[in-house]
């Protein structure tokens, strides 16, 4: 595991190179792992893997130890994390031999807050994710050609309609790839079983969707994944995987 600046190699294949509609169609009746093979021989090293190490995220981790062992997975550290999510990264990358590259914020947890406020989480939580985890990620976003995550469509109503490949961006930026968009719950949980890939030691603790400690409570029954996360608050996603409404953040820093 290493904190580094990833530099990729240029390939030309971007949304232009592919016919989406088609691709779409024809990549929503394959398997995870051939959706995934096929990001993985298209993009090549131009594709970029970010993975929260969160709830569900073993299934992604898994498949991707076995179609794209050489390629890093890329963890944004934003400072705010549950220590039990570090704890659950560091034995995923043992028990599946990953590569993993670590991105931090440009501030310390202790100087951004010293200069935004203790509350920053509550009062601008689009400003907070947008410091701590767009801003890090946005030179290696700038130079992928695709861009795998791990959104599935039952995880809650605003990722209901994740196609598997999207346009990011206007066309400037990757294609998001999202192998696993079509599995359930149900299906992401026998997989993990099955695989012998343990789960996320907050899971238990009814944790469905993990992010940054101070913005992440546990659900309650019937309640969708998601909603454990900014409760209270209109936002629902932290602007990784909302093209239409991008997080704030200052590329040199706050």
């Amino acid at each position: 595991m290493a904190s580094v600046a990833r530099s990729f190699a240029t390939p030309a294949a971007r949304a232009h190179d592919l016919d989406l509609a088609t691709e779409n169609a024809r990549l929503e009746l394959l398997s995870p792992e051939a959706r995934l093979a096929f990001a993985v021989e298209h993009f090549g090293s131009g594709l970029l893997f970010t993975s929260s190490f969160g709830a569900g995220s073993g299934v992604l981790l898994h498949l991707w130890s076995k179609v794209a062992r050489e390629l890093p997975v890329v963890f944004i550290d934003t400072g705010f994390l549950f220590a039990e999510t570090l704890a659950y990264r560091d034995l995923l990358i043992d028990k599946l031999g990953l590569k993993v590259d670590v991105l931090k914020p440009l501030a310390l947890k202790s100087d951004f807050l010293a200069v935004h406020g203790d509350d920053i989480m509550k009062r601008d939580p689009d400003f907070c994710c947008g410091q701590n985890k767009l801003a890090p990620l946005a030179p290696l976003k700038a130079q992928a050609t695709g861009w795998v995550s791990g959104l599935r469509r039952d995880q809650g109503e605003s990722r209901a309609n994740t196609p598997i490949l999207l346009v990011s961006d206007g066309g400037a930026g990757p294609v998001k790839v999202h192998p696993i968009a079509t599995m359930t719950a149900t299906e992401a949980d026998a997989y993990m079983a099955a695989n012998g890939v343990p789960e996320h030691p907050l899971r238990a603790r009814r944790y469905l969707s993990i992010g940054c400690e101070p913005c992440t409570r546990a659900v309650a029954d019937g309640e969708d994944e998601r909603a454990g996360r900014w409760a209270g608050n209109a936002k629902t996603e932290c602007g990784l995987h909302s093209p239409n409404r991008p997080a704030k953040f200052r590329p040199t820093g706050p």
